[in-house]
């Protein structure tokens, strides 16, 4: 068990390099497509998008407790992957989103507009919200493969809280998709 919470401990260093570059890089690219145009801005969409947060902390922990060792190296193998690419995808090719500006409104623009000061507008591809979500998941559908639709719906619900609060663009959750599909495959190929 000091194994597997050394390894998850470590995971969870890897991903907060997010916030060092998220605050210090400059220039890069903004990624918008023509589509961005028609998507609206909901900010009642803020209330799933910060409810990842408990979701990947317990979706760690209890891969860490439940998890096989096969499983559980397959699964700590893609995230290293996944998170290590994505950091070098924000460090050398830096993306960000031009958020519109939020006027004050109800409970849910206050909470989005913090979201906005406490975040900055770098490491926008590929989502993190949407590869840590996606690659959980996807590993949770190999241990519980009796429930697919729940982790589809729990990527999508994520995937579109990252877009109606205007944090990412359409590209971002489409790498986010991308980078766990791949970092989830490479765990399986290693392990099994």
């Amino acid at each position: 068990m000091i194994f597997r919470l050394g390894m998850t401990v470590l995971v969870v260093c890897i991903a907060y390099l997010y916030f060092p570059l998220n605050r210090k890089l400059t220039g890069g690219f903004d990624l918008p497509t023509r589509f961005d145009a028609w998507i609206p801005l909901w900010p009642v969409w803020v209330v799933p998008y910060l409810l990842c947060l408990p979701v990947w902390a317990g979706g760690l922990i209890w891969a860490a407790w439940r998890m096989d060792e096969e499983l559980f190296h397959s699964f700590v193998s893609a995230c290293f992957f996944v998170e290590v690419s994505a950091i070098s995808l924000f460090y050398f090719f830096p993306t960000y989103v031009k958020r519109p500006t939020l006027t004050t409104g109800n409970w849910a623009t206050r909470i989005l507009q913090m979201v906005y000061r406490n975040d900055g507008d770098y490491n926008a591809f590929p989502s993190g919200h949407v590869y840590q979500t996606a690659l959980i998941c996807l590993f949770y559908n190999h241990l519980y493969p009796s429930y697919p639709w729940f982790w589809v719906g729990i990527v999508v619900i994520v995937a579109l809280s990252t877009l109606f609060t205007r944090q990412h663009y359409l590209a971002d959750p489409l790498g986010g998709l991308a980078i766990a599909w791949l970092g989830y495959r490479l765990g399986i190929y290693l392990y099994f």
